[in-house]
């Protein structure tokens, strides 16, 4: 008789536990449905008891109006199928109240304003605010509230799909914000660079380089005795061995050694002007992925300090974490390939320019050994 007993004790234990349990579950369910309602759904009609049952209660008791919740859910399940609507208030794109109506099927929610202009697919408010109209085609909502067939968009992930969309269109601001410090030094260099960039392509758009007929005037007015001539055609090249050949031209009477040491002496200042500013270009290049590298190295020495505060159960701080911390090397390299680009070019731009120099100033000389 007492292992009889004994079985029956464990029995009303185990049961008490699974009713407990069960309890449980239908009491977060209860939870959800009342904190969760889509906009245009009828709220259930909850007893506070159903959340937080009454000191003393028996746990059948409790159990049984938790049960009537999913039978009322049921019910409102059913209605959603066929389609719902009830007048409310939502909040426009522009950030106007609108008055109107809501049609609500399955989990999906639309509204459409009195007036036709404001309508699309909702989403609740936060906090307790009114719901959010999103973007979409007003003409369709309002087909659907007035009973007529229409297309709408149809989101089954439960709005993931959504946050998704939007994550991928963050703004160039909201970019340079998640970067954190490192990406402003960045973008300092960054702005700089492209400017003296532009500085000296508009600067070297102005060289013309001269041909073989010019520097033969040249040639034929020294030969003649004519210097001032000379000097005359050399100050009318659009180009850095102008200057280099009108004082080629003032040593002409002193030699050929003294030629040579002029024209030498001028190229060293046509090789200043045409690669000035494009060391610091080069330095951009190569400072902005190490900037950009110590900005992720910042950010995830915070993520880390996260995790140990926080913990690693839930990944959504993780990740975002990292996806600031990787922002300042993509504003890294933003900069440098565009620098890098951009210092090969000038940098062939500055070789030819004293390449041809070079070559006009020799061809000088050579003719007047002759």
């Amino acid at each position: 008789r007492r292992e009889v007993l004994r079985e029956l004790e464990n029995t009303q234990y185990r049961l008490g536990q699974d009713v407990s349990a069960l309890s449980g579950m239908l009491r977060d369910h209860a939870l959800k449905v009342d904190t969760r309602n889509a906009p245009g759904v009828p709220a259930l009609p909850l007893k506070k008891e159903v959340i937080v049952p009454k000191p003393n209660t028996p746990p059948p008791t409790a159990l049984e109006d938790r049960v009537a919740v999913i039978e009322t859910s049921l019910e409102r399940l059913g209605k959603l199928f066929g389609g719902v609507s009830a007048p409310g208030t939502a909040v426009a794109t522009d950030g106007t109240v609108q008055e109107g109506t809501f049609v609500a099927l399955g989990p999906e929610s639309w509204f459409s304003s009195r007036d036709g202009q404001a309508g699309g697919a909702v989403e609740p408010g936060k906090e307790g605010s009114a719901p959010r109209i999103l973007p979409g085609d007003a003409t369709a909502a309002a087909r659907l509230i007035a009973g007529q067939e229409a297309e709408l968009e149809i989101d089954f992930t439960g709005g993931k799909a959504r946050l998704v969309e939007e994550s991928t269109r963050i703004g160039i601001w909201e970019s340079i914000q998640a970067g954190g410090f490192w990406v402003w030094p960045i973008l300092a260099l960054g702005i700089i660079s492209f400017a003296f960039g532009g500085f000296k392509i508009l600067q070297f758009s102005r060289v013309r380089k001269p041909g073989l007929l010019w520097m033969d005037e040249i040639i034929r007015a020294v030969k003649e005795g004519q210097p001032a001539k000379a000097e005359e055609l050399a100050q009318q090249a659009r180009h850095p061995v102008g200057p280099v050949m009108q004082k080629a031209v003032q040593a002409s009477g002193r030699g050929l050694e003294a030629i040579e040491e002029t024209i030498y002496e001028a190229l060293i200042g046509v090789k200043a002007w045409s690669g000035s500013l494009l060391p610091f270009i080069a330095v951009t290049a190569a400072t902005a992925p190490l900037l950009g590298l110590l900005g992720t190295v910042s950010g995830m020495i915070q993520t880390f300090q996260m995790i140990t505060v926080v913990g690693s159960g839930d990944p959504k701080p993780l990740a975002g974490g990292i996806s600031e911390a990787l922002t300042a090397t993509a504003w890294g390299l933003v900069v440098a390939v565009p620098s890098l680009l951009l210092h090969a070019y000038l940098t062939r731009r500055s070789q030819d320019i004293l390449q041809s120099s070079e070559q006009l100033g020799l061809a000088f000389v050579n003719s007047l050994r002759k």
